[in-house]
């Protein structure tokens, strides 16, 4: 689920929902990368995120459904100092070899585990967002991996109803990248 924010502050949840102890703050750079808009005209996007004390990890965005705040897509992820060979099979080779850096971000991340019933079952991050000239903050909830697709669909559903009457929160319409690209 992804959110644009008015506050790097976690938001209000619902009864029957709490959040964990608050993790330690990381400062994030994110570079992604295209060619001509290969990717990006794809519906795909390449990026590269660096982290102190944290490999630097290569991801590849694709297939991305949106049903209000809540978001599904394919991502492969894969930590590495350069372009992965998996990532190269899917992109091709000479796709791969032309790529360059078309927009940068700094973040300060913020998350929480996020319960439900005291089960685990997503984080919740707050990230303050630095592109170009523009600044803005988002809040995201990923459901954790366990989670059937059903399952995290109706407790994004349960999610969003709350969060529909919230004046601090209102559904992302773009990506980060797509932010970014249109902070340029």
């Amino acid at each position: 689920m992804k959110y644009v924010a008015r506050s790097p502050e976690p938001p209000a949840i619902p009864a029957g929902w709490s959040l964990d102890q608050e993790r330690e703050p990381v400062e994030i750079l994110d570079t992604y990368l295209d060619h001509a808009a290969a990717l990006i005209t794809r519906g795909w996007a390449l990026r590269r995120r660096e982290a102190a004390g944290a490999p630097t990890r290569f991801t590849l965005k694709r297939s991305t459904q949106r049903t209000g705040a809540y978001v599904q897509r394919d991502e492969l992820e894969i930590a590495s100092v350069v372009i992965p060979p998996e990532i190269i099979r899917e992109i091709g080779t000479q796709l791969a070899s032309e790529l360059r850096p078309v927009a940068q971000m700094q973040q300060r991340r913020r998350s929480w585990p996020l319960k439900r019933a005291g089960r685990l079952v997503a984080d919740l991050t707050t990230d303050e967002i630095r592109s170009g000239g523009a600044a803005w903050c988002e809040m995201e909830i990923e459901f954790v991996p366990s989670l059937s697709d059903q399952t995290a669909e109706e407790l994004a559903h349960e999610l969003e109803a709350f969060f529909s009457s919230s004046d601090a929160l209102s559904p992302s319409r773009q990506s980060k990248f797509e932010a970014a690209i249109a902070a340029l």
